[in-house]
């Protein structure tokens, strides 16, 4: 599926010259002598996990390879011991687009070296370009740059809709609480992505998640159920109308899901007092019900646990169509949703601004 995707960037992003070389070469030349004599990694992925190392000789180092298609690749160069000491830093590192052909950086640091390569290069140049005029730094937790990088990505694929750095965009996009909001936007962006990448892996992913949000997604009314709780007393969905409540999918086998609970106990704890509370669902089997309810005890889980114990034939989790775990639903006091995927710090960051904004009504 991957060559006939490369095959669509070939025909429309790339020369025939390009297609036609052998393999990439990598040039790097550095003034900054804390490079000296030091390790150079290069890793990417393209047909798998990949990496090439050298030693930084004169200022200078090359590499070669060969790529399947244009890739996102990221180079670190060690800093000497004094720098180091110095920087409290190991050295430094840079993503950049890797096809085919000749890649130059050529600079005093690496993070400032201007990188030359193919067309990829050029478009991923143009994106950095244009956060940086906003000021995005990667990590930000500033929700107005949030907004204006999720804009600025947003833009970048509607203009290259096949270029491989649009799809490592809505690849790194594809998640249930950034499409909840937006499948109108995202399923007319996908649609210019060439069909071979929609039927890719990657595409099929994000094509479900659109799907999903249609159905599913913020703004659109939980679908009620009934499901038995640890007792086996019938619970409903809708028992809880008039409350915040976090729907939470989870089961004691997912690891992923034990590692979130922390997480969900102390937003728990925190706005429990504040007309919110959790609903959780178990993924578990009748052959595990043992291991549900030590892990709803040992996690300190208090909220209502239900399970139909039937795995992922879960008939709540078929309704939501959940695909993988943990994943939850935030539902506003009338049954609508108002959060999808909301986890770690997300999820206390959309609470604090939910309750921050009923506090001034």
């Amino acid at each position: 599926m991957k060559y006939a995707m490369y095959l669509t960037i070939a025909i429309t992003c790339l020369s025939l010259n390009v297609m036609a070389q052998d393999g990439f070469v990598l040039k790097v030349k550095t003034t900054n002598s804390a490079f000296e004599n030091n390790l150079a990694l290069m890793s990417y992925a393209n047909g798998g996990f990949k990496y090439d190392t050298i030693r930084v000789r004169d200022g200078q180092f090359e590499l070669k390879g060969n790529l399947k298609w244009p890739t996102k690749a990221s180079l670190f160069i060690g800093y000497s011991k004094d720098e180091q000491a110095k920087t409290k830093k190991h050295g430094e590192s840079r993503s950049f687009y890797l096809s085919n052909g000749t890649t130059s950086i050529v600079g005093d640091d690496l993070l400032t070296a201007k990188i030359t390569g193919g067309e990829e290069q050029e478009k991923f140049a143009e994106l950095q370009n244009s956060l940086s005029k906003i000021g995005w730094v990667e990590q930000s937790k500033n929700d107005v740059l949030i907004a204006q990088r999720d804009q600025l990505y947003l833009d970048f694929m509607r203009k290259y809709p096949t270029s491989q750095v649009s799809f490592d965009l809505m690849n790194g996009m594809a998640t249930p609480n950034f499409f909840s909001s937006r499948d109108a936007e995202m399923a007319k962006i996908f649609s210019l992505f060439p069909k071979e990448w929609q039927v890719s892996e990657n595409g099929k992913k994000v094509a479900k998640l659109i799907e999903g949000a249609k159905k599913l997604g913020v703004g659109k009314p939980a679908i009620d159920f009934t499901m038995n709780d640890v007792n086996g007393k019938p619970v409903k969905l809708s028992d809880f109308k008039g409350k915040y409540v976090l729907l939470d999918f989870w089961a004691s086998w997912c690891v992923p899901c034990r590692a979130e609970n922390p997480a969900v106990v102390k937003a728990y704890n925190r706005f429990k007092d504040h007309n919110f509370t959790v609903l959780g669902v178990s993924l578990d089997k009748e052959s595990a019900k043992k291991e549900w309810i030590a892990a709803i005890e040992k996690d300190g889980l208090p909220w209502t646990q239900v399970s139909d114990l039937k795995g992922w034939e879960n008939a709540a989790a078929r309704a939501y169509d959940v695909q993988s775990i943990p994943v939850n639903y935030l539902i506003d006091p009338q049954g609508k949703i108002i959060g999808v995927g909301l986890r770690g710090e997300n999820l206390m960051k959309q609470l604090e601004v939910l309750f921050e904004a009923k506090g001034k009504e």
